[in-house]
C-alpha cells in the first residue's frame, strides 16, 4: 500500500506539472536558458536537463552566499544530502552521505574526477579540502557503479577546481566568535591565478582557519543512593535513559586548518591540454582545560569528591572523569593528480593518474583515578595511507545517434598503522612501546563501457556496465609480539545500468533508471581491532562487498518562461549484503548480516519571479527499513541509525546592486543512534528531534573590488545535539579585496 500511494504520488505530480507546461509551451520563444554544463553523469558533457539522474551544479557563486567552514557544508542544503559537521571547525570526521545510506564510504567524492574516499575507511578529508579555488560541485544522485565502480551507492559528488581564463587575485580576513563561549575564529586566505601565452594557466592559493572552540563533550555521572557535599551540575540521561548527572565538560574544542593548492593547465595543442593539480591540506584539533560545574563547600571549584544532587541521591567525580578518552590529533592529507585530454580524429581520450597521501595521529587520554588533564598518560595511533589511481577513457561517436564511451580503471591502496603507549596523552611524542600493530592492501582492476543512444529527438536511452575485480592482501592486526596474518579476501562485481531522459516538451524533462552498485569492505572493516571509549571494535576478513538495486522515476517541470522550476523523485532501493554492526555487551562485531530498503522521495522548488530575487526549498523522506538480521532479527523492521528520516531545507537571496544577502534554513527529522531505535533524543551522545537550524549573510561592496560580509549561525540559538553538543549562535565577519 505504502509504494502503491507513493507511486500515485508521483504520477500525479508529473501530469499536474505536464499540464502546466502545455499551457507554458507557446512561450517557448521567452525561455531563459540554462548553461550549466555537467561532466559527472555521464563522464561527458552534458547540460543538467539532458543529464541521466537526479542531479544538481551547485556554482562558485552559489557557494560564497554562505559562510562555510569546510567545503562539505556548501552541499548540506541540497535534497537527498545528509551533511554531518557536528562541531563546526573542530569536527575531525565530517561526511556527507547520499540517498539515505549511511557512511561516507558509500557516497564517493572526487577532486578533478580524482577519488577523495581514502582507502583505509573511504572517509575524506573534507576540513583539508581547499574551498577558495572551487568553480563548481556537480552532484548525482543514485547508484553510479556502472562508470565509477565501489564507494558510489549513493551517488558522487564531484569537486571541479578553477581554470583562470583571465588574470585575478583576492585576499579574504575574517574573524568571528559565538554569544557565550567566545569562540574566537579567525581565517584568511589569498588565491590568484592568470593565463599566459594564451596556452598556460596557472592557479595558485592558501586559505588557513582556526578556532578556540566551545565545549563540544560533556562529563557525566551514574546517580547513586547517598549524599555528597558537592554541589552544582545538572540531571540528564543517557540514550539509554538512564539517570545521570553533568558534572562538566572536557574543555574548549580548539582546531585549526590550512590548504595549499596548485593547478596548472597547458594546452599541447588546439584540442589536447595537460592539467597538474596538488592540494595539500591539515587539520589539527585538541581540547583546553576542561571545565567543571561543580563547587565545593566553600564556593570553590572542585573536580573530585560527592555531588548531593538531593533526594538521598549523589554522583561522584574524580579529576580523570574530566580527561577519559579525551585528547588531540592531526590529519595531513596530499592529493596530486595529472589528466591528460585530446581529440584524435573522432575520438576524445581523457586519461588521468594521481597519489593520495594521508599521514594521521590522535592520542587518547587513559589516566589513572588519581591523574588529571595535566599528568594523564594515554595511548597514540599513529598511521600512513597510500593510495595510486589510474583512469583512461575514450568516448566515440557511432553512426550518429550512438556516443559510446569506455575505458579502464585501477586503484592501490596501502594502510600501516601503529599503536603506543605514551606518558602524557598531549605529547604525542612520548612514547613508551609499541603496542598494536595494523596492516593492510587492497586493489582494483575495472573496465567499463556506456552508450547513449539518441532514440528520437526527444529520448535519450544510456546504457552501462562495469566489471570490478577486488582484493585485499597482506593483512596483519594484533599486540606486538601475536600478529595475526589475516585471510585474502577477492570478489568480483558486475554493474549495470540503464537510464532514460524524456522531453515531451521544451520544458519538461522526465527522468527513469534503473541500476546496481556494490561497495568492497575496506581495510578497516576487514582487519582493524581495536579499543574504544565506548567499546572492542572487532575487524572481520570475511566480509563480502554489499550490493544494492535502485529504481527511480523523477520529473522536472519549468514553467513561468524558466522563472520557476518544480522536481520530484521517487526511488527504491533494495540492499543485500549489507555490513552492519552489532553489539555483544562492550563488544561491536560487523558481519554481512542484512538487507535492507529505501523508499525515498526528493521534491524542490526554485523560483525567480523578480531578477534580484530567488527563492527555492526542497523535501527529502527517506523510509529506511532493516528487512532482514541473521545475527540480530529484533532489529528487523527498524530504520537504518544515524540517518534522518526527512530533512527539509529553504532559502531566499537577495541580489540589489551592491547588496547580496541569503538565509537558508534546515530542518532535521527524527535519527536513531541505536538499531534498534530505543534511544532517548535530545540528550548528549544522542541526537535532537525535529528541528530548525537558520543561517544568514549579508554582502556588501560599496566600491569595486572591495566587499565586507556578515553572517550568522544559527540564527536563532537553538540548543541541539548532533552525538555531540551543538554549536550555539556565532558571527563571522569578513573582508575581501579582489583584483
Amino acid at each position: 500500500m505504502r509504494k502503491f500511494l507513493l507511486w500515485t504520488f508521483i504520477l500525479g505530480l508529473f501530469f499536474t506539472l505536464h499540464g502546466l507546461a502545455i499551457a507554458e509551451d507557446e512561450k517557448k520563444d521567452e525561455v531563459i536558458k540554462l548553461d550549466e554544463i555537467v561532466v559527472t553523469a555521464t563522464r561527458t558533457e552534458k547540460d543538467v536537463d539532458s543529464a541521466p539522474g537526479s542531479v544538481t551544479v551547485i556554482t562558485n557563486k552559489d557557494i560564497k552566499r554562505q559562510k562555510i567552514n569546510s567545503l562539505d557544508e556548501a552541499v548540506k542544503y541540497e535534497a537527498g544530502v545528509y551533511a554531518r559537521h557536528t562541531k563546526g571547525l573542530s569536527d575531525s570526521m565530517p561526511r556527507v552521505q547520499l540517498r539515505g545510506l549511511y557512511g561516507q564510504n558509500r557516497t564517493l567524492v572526487l577532486l578533478d574526477g580524482q577519488p577523495l574516499n581514502e582507502g583505509y575507511t573511504g572517509s575524506v578529508d573534507w576540513n583539508t579540502i581547499g574551498t577558495e579555488n572551487v568553480e563548481r560541485i556537480e552532484i548525482i544522485r543514485g547508484p553510479s557503479s556502472a562508470l565509477y565502480g565501489g564507494n558510489a551507492m549513493g551517488g558522487v559528488i564531484n569537486i571541479i577546481t578553477k581554470t583562470p581564463k583571465k588574470f585575478y587575485a583576492n585576499a579574504k580576513s575574517g574573524y568571528g566568535r559565538s554569544d557565550t563561549y567566545h569562540d574566537d575564529t579567525y581565517r584568511y586566505s589569498i588565491n590568484l591565478g592568470d593565463r599566459f601565452m594564451d596556452k598556460l594557466s596557472i592557479d595558485l592559493g592558501f586559505e588557513r582557519e582556526e578556532t578556540n572552540g566551545y565545549p563540544t563533550s560533556l562529563v557525566t555521572r551514574s546517580i547513586k543512593s547517598g549524599t555528597g557535599t558537592l554541589s552544582g551540575g545538572y540531571g540528564t540521561t543517557n540514550t539509554s535513559g538512564d539517570p545521570k548527572w553533568v558534572v562538566g565538560d572536557k574543555g574548549d574544542n580548539t582546531a585549526k586548518r590550512w590548504n595549499i593548492h596548485v593547478k596548472t593547465e597547458y594546452d599541447l595543442t588546439d584540442t589536447g591540454s595537460l592539467t597538474f593539480n596538488f592540494q595539500k591540506g591539515l587539520h589539527r584539533y585538541d581540547y583546553d582545560d576542561p571545565h567543571t560545574y561543580l563547587r565545593d563547600e566553600n564556593g570553590n571549584p572542585a573536580f573530585s569528591g560527592k555531588v548531593d544532587i538531593g533526594g538521598g541521591q549523589y554522583a561522584s567525580v574524580k579529576p580523570s572523569n574530566y580527561v577519559y578518552y579525551s585528547g588531540m590529533g592531526e590529519k595531513e592529507t596530499s592529493n596530486y593528480s595529472l589528466a591528460y585530454k585530446e581529440i584524435f580524429g573522432p575520438v576524445v581520450f581523457n586519461g588521468k593518474a594521481g597519489y593520495q597521501k594521508r599521514d594521521s595521529w590522535w592520542t587518547a587520554a587513559k589516566p589513572s583515578s588519581t591523574q588529571s588533564y595535566d599528568d594523564a598518560k594515554g595511548e597514540l595511533s599513529d598511521s600512513d595511507t597510500y593510495s595510486w589511481f589510474t583512469d583512461l577513457q575514450a568516448s566515440l561517436p557511432l553512426g550518429g545517434k550512438h556516443l559510446l564511451t569506455f575505458g579502464l580503471y585501477f586503484r592501490y591502496d596501502d594502510f600501516e598503522s601503529d599503536q603506543y603507549n605514551i606518558s602524557f596523552f598531549r605529547d604525542e611524542d612520548s612514547k613508551t612501546e609499541k603496542t598494536i600493530i595494523t596492516k593492510g592492501n587492497d586493489r582494483f582492476y575495472a573496465a567499463y563501457l556506456q552508450d547513449e543512444w539518441d532514440i528520437i529527438d526527444k529520448l535519450t536511452l544510456f546504457t552501462g556496465v562495469r566489471f570490478d575485480y577486488w582484493e585485499a592482501f597482506d593483512g596483519k592486526s594484533g599486540n606486538v609480539g601475536d600478529v595475526e596474518k589475516f585471510s585474502e579476501p577477492d570478489d568480483t562485481s558486475v554493474s549495470p545500468k540503464a537510464a532514460v531522459v524524456f522531453k515531451p516538451l521544451a520544458d519538461t524533462i522526465v527522468k527513469g533508471s534503473v541500476g546496481k552498485a556494490f561497495r568492497a569492505p575496506t581495510i578497516y572493516e576487514l582487519y582493524r581491532t581495536w579499543t574504544g571509549s565506548h567499546a572492542t571494535y572487532h575487524s572481520n576478513p570475511d566480509l563480502d562487498p554489499e550490493t544494492l538495486w535502485n529504481y527511480e522515476i523523477g520529473v522536472d517541470q519549468y514553467i513561468f518562461s524558466r522563472r520557476l522550476k518544480l522536481s520530484a523523485t521517487y526511488f527504491h532501493t533494495d540492499i543485500d549484503d549489507l555490513i552492519y554492526s552489532y553489539y555483544k555487551g562492550r563488544d561491536k562485531y560487523q558481519e554481512n548480516a542484512g538487507e535492507a530498503e529505501i523508499d525515498g522521495i526528493e521534491l524542490g522548488i526554485s523560483a525567480k519571479p523578480v531578477d534580484w530575487l530567488r527563492v527555492w526549498g526542497n523535501y527529502t523522506y527517506n523510509d529506511s527499513e532493516i528487512t532482514k538480521h541473521d545475527r540480530k532479527p529484533e532489529v528487523e523492521g527498524k530504520n537504518i541509525a544515524n540517518m534522518p528520516l526527512r530533512t527539509a531545507n529553504l532559502g531566499a537571496e537577495v541580489r540589489y546592486r551592491w547588496i547580496t544577502a541569503s538565509l537558508a534554513g534546515q530542518y532535521m527529522g527524527k535519527i536513531y543512534k541505536s538499531e534498534l531505535n530505543d534511544d532517548v533524543h535530545d540528550v548528549y551522545n544522542g541526537y535532537t528531534q525535529k528541528y530548525w537550524l537558520w543561517d544568514t549573510k549579508l554582502s556588501v561592496a560599496p566600491v569595486k573590488n572591495f566587499e565586507v560580509s556578515f553572517s550568522v549561525e544559527n540564527l536563532f540559538d537553538r540548543e541541539y545535539y548532533e552525538s555531540y553538543v551543538g554549536r550555539e549562535r556565532s558571527y563571522f565577519m569578513e573582508v575581501s579585496l579582489k583584483w
